[in-house]
């Protein structure tokens, strides 16, 4: 109190924590041993209702208990679209699409391959690759799909 005001006190900073570079370990599973990667569904273990991405209730019997099953690797598009613009730290034209799984469900994911080449029914598997950069300028991997004779 040199001047008759109470000093302050210096704020501790926080060190800053890293931000993800694998997005969300709940929907997705890249095993160390080499393995293709596959996607995680969830069946609820009271009505056996498969859902992608896990839920936090089932919605056919609200039941709450679920267990992890690997879904397939391969689909079938069944809509496409291109972006031109959008969130910084992507990289644009972007194509994005539906695939419908064996498992009767239905994926929204990022498509990797040229922009304007991909057709309804064409046969997708699955892949890893960049989606974005995170905050601190690092790639994000996660799961895209690609054509299946590419």
């Amino acid at each position: 109190m040199a001047d008759g005001k109470p000093e302050k006190k210096a704020k501790k900073e926080k060190p800053k924590e890293p931000d993800i570079t694998f997005y969300h370990p709940d929907i997705l599973e890249a095993p160390e041993d080499g393995s293709p990667p596959y996607l995680k569904g969830y069946r609820c273990t009271s009505c056996s209702r498969l859902d992608f991405p896990k839920l936090t209730r089932c919605p056919s019997c609200w039941g709450e208990e679920f267990e992890m099953v690997p879904l397939s690797r391969t689909g079938t598009l069944y809509a496409s679209t291109e972006l031109f613009l959008g969130q910084p730290d992507m990289t644009y034209p972007m194509t994005l699409g539906f695939v419908d799984l064996p498992e009767n469900l239905r994926v929204f994911a990022q498509l990797e391959g040229e922009g304007g080449s991909f057709q309804c029914s064409d046969a997708m598997v699955l892949t890893l690759g960049i989606i974005r950069n995170n905050r601190d300028g690092l790639p994000i991997t996660s799961y895209k799909f690609k054509k299946a004779d590419s």
